[in-house]
């Protein structure tokens, strides 16, 4: 090498010796900094995520958008994010999100559930039941799956199918007051309306029975003309007011002109 090269070289690491040397540390404020920008890549920690998950819906959702946000391609982060967007009622969200998951995780049930219940909110049934049958061997287990077939099979007019799908789900876990009431809406869709009432006055006298139930059942009754069964199928706790306009509303649709057989026509 020249001695001008040589010098220089010296020159250029003196300088950068020196400027090693004199600068100074990094403040306090400036390593909370760094600290808070690698943190905010990081994941939360499971007592964390479990906190966020106890919280109202409009939280969790902003705290899983950013575990999504952080890794699209996180098992736990996409079935979370997507099953609140659902909840809070961002369907085609929810779709989105579920379906970018399944292309890395195909026949996943966890995330096939979430996916066609978004697609059966949207309408699509025939996008749902798709989907379900890619599933349907892993989720055979799985008495949420069995149910939410047959509330797919329902949606595509094809009660008996449904029906079969509720039984196996029973089969799984008998006395479940949410497989009987979607059994039960299946009587009722198909035209059977005192069987349907039979099972959902079952279902509703189960532990676990929530309002969906009872509604279901003063829906029955009503397309029935059961008017004065209607309150006290209510109980107590609905209010009075929408007792008196579900018996009004089916009232004024069953008329001497109109039987059960044309009215479940409207109820489809």
């Amino acid at each position: 090498m020249p001695a001008i090269s040589r010098l220089t070289a010296a020159l250029g690491l003196a300088a950068l010796a020196a400027a090693c040397a004199t600068a100074p540390p990094p403040t306090t404020q400036e390593l909370a900094m760094l600290e808070n920008a690698q943190g905010s890549l990081l994941p939360a920690t499971t007592a964390e995520r479990k906190l966020a998950d106890q919280q109202d819906l409009l939280t969790q959702a902003k705290f899983w958008a950013g575990e999504y946000d952080k890794n699209p391609n996180e098992y736990e982060a996409s079935v979370k994010y997507a099953r609140v967007l659902r909840a809070i009622g961002s369907g085609p969200r929810a779709a989105e999100v579920a379906a970018q998951a399944l292309s890395m995780k195909p026949g996943d049930v966890e995330l096939t559930m979430i996916f066609a219940q978004a697609m059966l909110d949207q309408g699509k049934a025939q996008d749902a039941a798709m989907a379900l049958a890619r599933a349907e061997i892993a989720g055979q287990g799985d008495w949420r799956m069995l149910s939410l077939i047959g509330v797919t099979m329902d949606s595509l007019d094809q009660h008996t199918a449904a029906q079969d799908y509720y039984r196996r789900a029973l089969e799984l876990t008998p006395n479940n007051p949410k497989i009987l009431s979607n059994l039960g809406l299946s009587y009722a869709l198909e035209g059977k309306p005192g069987l349907a009432e039979q099972t959902l006055r079952q279902a509703i006298a189960l532990p676990g029975a929530d309002s969906r139930v009872t509604q279901n059942l003063m829906l029955v009754l009503g397309v029935q003309g059961k008017f004065e069964e209607i309150a006290a199928a209510a109980g107590p706790d609905m209010p009075k007011a929408l007792v008196d306009s579900n018996r009004d509303y089916f009232r004024a649709m069953l008329n001497p002109t109109r039987s059960w057989d044309t009215l479940r026509g409207t109820q489809n």
